[in-house]
């Protein structure tokens, strides 16, 4: 997976208040003028007092909507890089259209939310996700639907657990990226989640085995299937969550 240069910048909108001097004599009131200077309407002053906290609060109303959209434009940019190097992966194409009935039968029965990446792009685009954790569960979905359809001998199984934690890992990058920009000063922030915990199984295998009875020596397999039944466990459990 490549590796990003996202955007940083710092999102600022400034407003500027402008007033207009106008030049020229005035024309005095009927009244005509005292020591005080020239005549002025007491409602038309009460209009005016009124009418200004109320633009004030419409400039700043319009000063967060406009930096509220630029910040969504910037991850929608960074997050479409993401989605472009989970599709592709190596086998990203698998996973990148709907599931057709004839290639899986009953698979519309079993899974109840379907999920592939032009789906999810679409999501993106609908503005239907717009957090970087949305993203994730949406991708750890379409995965997890591949694991539960398919059995641990296919190949579909195989390549979802493969891309399953190099997908992770796209994700994470982003999500230390945000974290490092959205940092206030002198505050060690909030903790990210662990979108690599399913990865870490392989290598907490050895530990595992400690603990679980022996397998019998006839099956080479059955390590593998540990992996990836606990893989399949742990991804559901942070779904969950």
């Amino acid at each position: 997976m490549a590796v990003h240069q996202f955007e940083t910048a710092a999102i600022s909108a400034h407003s500027g208040s402008s007033s207009g001097n106008s030049s020229g004599n005035s024309s005095p009131a009927p009244g005509g003028e005292d020591d005080k200077g020239p005549y002025i309407d007491a409602a038309e002053y009460s209009q005016t007092r009124e009418t200004e906290p109320t633009t004030a609060v419409a400039d700043d109303r319009a000063v967060t909507s406009v930096a509220d959209e630029q910040q969504l434009k910037n991850w929608k940019k960074n997050i479409n890089m993401v989605w472009r190097d989970i599709s592709g992966h190596r086998f990203g194409s698998m996973f990148l259209s709907p599931i057709k009935s004839g290639d899986a039968p009953h698979y519309y029965e079993v899974i109840r939310k379907p999920l592939d990446l032009k789906a999810i792009k679409n999501r993106i685009r609908d503005e239907d996700i717009t957090t970087t954790i949305e993203f994730y569960r949406d991708i750890m979905h379409m995965l997890m639907n591949a694991l539960m359809y398919n059995a641990e001998d296919t190949d579909v199984y195989h390549m979802a657990m493969e891309i399953l934690p190099d997908a992770q890992a796209c994700i994470e990058q982003l999500q230390q990226t945000e974290a490092a920009v959205n940092k206030p000063k002198d505050s060690p922030g909030p903790a990210l989640p662990d979108t690599a915990s399913t990865a870490s199984v392989v290598k907490a295998d050895d530990e595992s085995k400690a603990e679980e009875p022996e397998a019998d020596d006839s099956d080479a397999s059955l390590p593998a299937k540990r992996r990836r039944r606990i893989a399949s466990e742990r991804a559901s459990k942070h779904l969950r969550e």
